[in-house]
């Protein structure tokens, strides 16, 4: 019996000892996922022309480099939504790679977007590869900081 007792006890403390571990991989794992939903979240609100929701997802502080040039929060919000009459966009996002560190996230992905001007076809697609910074601020993961590469650009060549 008492055999049995350490035994019992023996496996009771190994699987203890590995609780903290497992439960740090699903904290990962969730936040990951949380990450990836603001950008979804966010592109979402892009195609509903939803300017309050979409400016939520970015920090004070956010930029973004889309290719060469480096557009603030302000001024990418202004692009985005001077216009909001001419068509909309939808972006297919796929292929994340995230990691979490504490506070901050990280994540690189591939992003289709298509636009469909008002009343007419839609344009062909658009590919980028992306990656965005995040930080949590409270229980929320914000955009921090954006980098875009279209990588299906027409060729300047005849």
């Amino acid at each position: 019996m008492q055999l049995l007792t350490a035994a019992v006890i023996a496996v009771a403390l190994y699987a203890s000892t590995d609780t903290p571990v497992a439960h740090a991989r699903e904290t990962q794992a969730t936040d990951a996922r949380a990450v990836e939903q603001v950008l979804r979240d966010w592109y979402a609100a892009a195609e509903r022309h939803d300017s309050a929701a979409w400016t939520s997802a970015m920090l004070p502080t956010f930029f973004i480099f889309e290719d060469t040039t480096q557009l603030d929060r302000a001024t990418l919000t202004r692009l985005m939504f001077s216009h909001p009459g001419t068509g909309s966009s939808h972006a297919t996002l796929r292929d994340f790679q995230t990691q979490v560190s504490g506070d901050v996230a990280w994540t690189s992905f591939r992003n289709d977007e298509v636009f469909t001007p008002t009343g007419k076809a839609a344009l062909p697609s658009v590919r980028f590869l992306e990656t965005v910074v995040f930080r949590r601020v409270g229980a929320a993961w914000r955009m921090e900081r954006y980098h875009a590469t279209r990588i299906n650009r027409p060729s300047a060549r005849p």
